[in-house]
């Protein structure tokens, strides 16, 4: 009979276990892509219409989440995805309750932290090793921004947030500051509520200007995004949590769809988002927005196909001439 009891017990309390973990853990379905579509070189008025191609549903890439407290700080100053500027960029996260993955370290999005060093827990040039649990890209990924040969930026954008209304962050320094809200449409729309009041599902776009990438060359190169991250906060979750919660969802184009778009070209993304499960119930008060700048795009674009036809035509040109010459 003891032996049953404690069986009994151990059984309760692994599925206690389970459904409190049910109830803190993202999953990928939570946010889904629905539509992709080539940005038309002249849009009719497509704010705040979703894309028109439809394509089957497609879940998140990838999802970290609950984590405790609120996803701060975000991307400041000439936000280009330089390292420790904003969370997905490796700074430690601000006041508000950290739950330890991302406070005093960030263990999640700083590519340098090192568990099995706590002498030393950041290699900034990675003789240490990577982080082994960064989350949404690879060391491979990372960028040389200060050209010291050292890799260090993982190239996050921060594009803005919405509480009740989209409010968009700028890219850039002095006169090359913009504005994002000139070269990029950001929409959400709930299905009950609104935003930082009583939403939890609804639906989402993303639709870039046709010539973004000309507009952004100057700061980012030829490419325009290879990941979009979606950050979803809210308030209490649960009687138990006494602080808020959020959970962030990444969808990395350079897998998705079979890997078959060209990331040099702008598309119009839309999809759906329903975190009523994941938070409980509670309410969304805002959503932040990010994407990334592709490593082999940056700054000094490949010469494309079309100019290397047009010089190995020259030369043999030139070749067939000074064969030719009468000199």
């Amino acid at each position: 009979m003891k032996l049953l009891m404690q069986l009994v017990c151990m059984l309760a309390l692994l599925l206690f276990s389970f459904s409190a973990s049910a109830t803190t853990m993202c999953s990928t379905s939570d946010v889904m892509l629905t539509d992709v579509q080539l940005v038309p070189e002249i849009q009719v008025d497509p704010f705040p219409n979703a894309p028109a191609t439809s394509i089957p549903p497609v879940a998140a890439s990838e999802c970290v989440g609950l984590l405790a407290g609120n996803d701060k700080p975000a991307a400041s100053g000439s936000n280009i995805g330089e390292y420790g500027n904003g969370l997905l960029n490796g700074e430690v996260q601000g006041p508000g309750n950290p739950d330890g993955s991302l406070s005093p370290y960030n263990t999640l999005f700083d590519p340098f932290y090192n568990e099995n060093d706590p002498t030393d827990p950041l290699a900034f040039d990675g003789t240490e090793g990577y982080n082994p649990d960064l989350v949404f890209i690879e060391p491979s990924d990372l960028q040389d921004w200060d050209g010291d040969t050292n890799k260090t930026d993982p190239g996050w954008v921060y594009l803005g947030k919405d509480e009740g209304g989209f409010d968009y962050a700028t890219t850039g320094d002095g006169p090359g500051k913009i504005n994002i809200g000139d070269v990029v449409d950001i929409d959400f729309s709930c299905a009950v509520g609104a935003i930082g009041n009583g939403c939890t599902s609804g639906t989402w776009s993303v639709m870039p200007d046709f010539d973004i990438a000309t507009q952004l060359f100057d700061l980012f190169g030829e490419g325009v995004f290879d990941h979009l991250a979606f950050v979803f906060k809210t308030g209490n979750v649960d009687d138990t949590d006494k602080g808020s919660d959020f959970a962030i969802y990444d969808f990395n184009f350079n897998t998705l769809l079979g890997g078959g778009l060209d990331l040099t070209m702008p598309y119009n993304l839309g999809g759906t988002f329903d975190l009523g499960t994941t938070f409980g119930d509670k309410g969304i008060s805002h959503i932040s927005v990010w994407a990334r700048d592709p490593v082999f795009f940056k700054n000094i674009p490949e010469p494309n196909s079309s100019l290397l036809i047009l010089l190995g035509v020259a030369l043999l040109v030139l070749r067939f001439k000074s064969k030719h010459s009468l000199l």
